[in-house]
């Protein structure tokens, strides 16, 4: 999904077209295109999980196919956090925003990058991708959560 953009830089004010596929964001301007490969963040596997205060839900907006939902194509964000029990996988919040649509439930099987919520932040929707196979063991959020960077999501066993 292509998205218009104002920015200021070197103090010019401008308007971009940039679209998201994957890691790359191809950013257009008078015609002519920029690719840039988003690079993980080093210090992510640094900060500590931060604890989520209340009851999860798992209600699901939209069916609860992991490949399922309206999510814009080439979007996907792979969100890995940091220490699962068991040898398992944390699905985390790849940046602050809200969640749009949870894809999955407790017990699903789901297979490394399926698309398994999707969230929408700085205005742009984003689909997060099981970073591993296996059940999903718990979630941790519903539609309509304000999640911060990091925040785990869910559990994959």
């Amino acid at each position: 999904m292509k998205k218009e953009l104002r920015l200021k830089f070197e103090n010019e004010e401008i308007t971009v077209t940039a679209e998201r596929s994957g890691d790359q964001i191809t950013i257009e301007r008078e015609g002519r295109r920029y690719t840039v490969e988003l690079l993980p963040d080093p210090n992510a596997a640094m900060r500590p999980a931060r604890p989520r205060g209340g009851a999860a839900g798992g209600a699901t907006a939209g069916g609860s196919s992991p490949a399922g939902g309206s999510a814009a194509p080439g979007s996907a964000v792979s969100a890995a956090g940091s220490g699962a029990a068991a040898g398992g996988s944390s699905v985390a919040a790849p940046m602050t925003g809200t969640i749009k649509q949870v894809m999955v439930n407790t017990g699903d099987q789901v297979t490394e990058g399926d698309h398994v919520m999707m969230m929408e932040a700085m205005k742009m929707d984003m689909e997060i991708s099981a970073p591993a196979s296996g059940r999903v063991a718990q979630v941790l959020c519903k539609v309509g959560d304000s999640v911060k960077e990091n925040q785990p999501l869910l559990t994959i066993e």
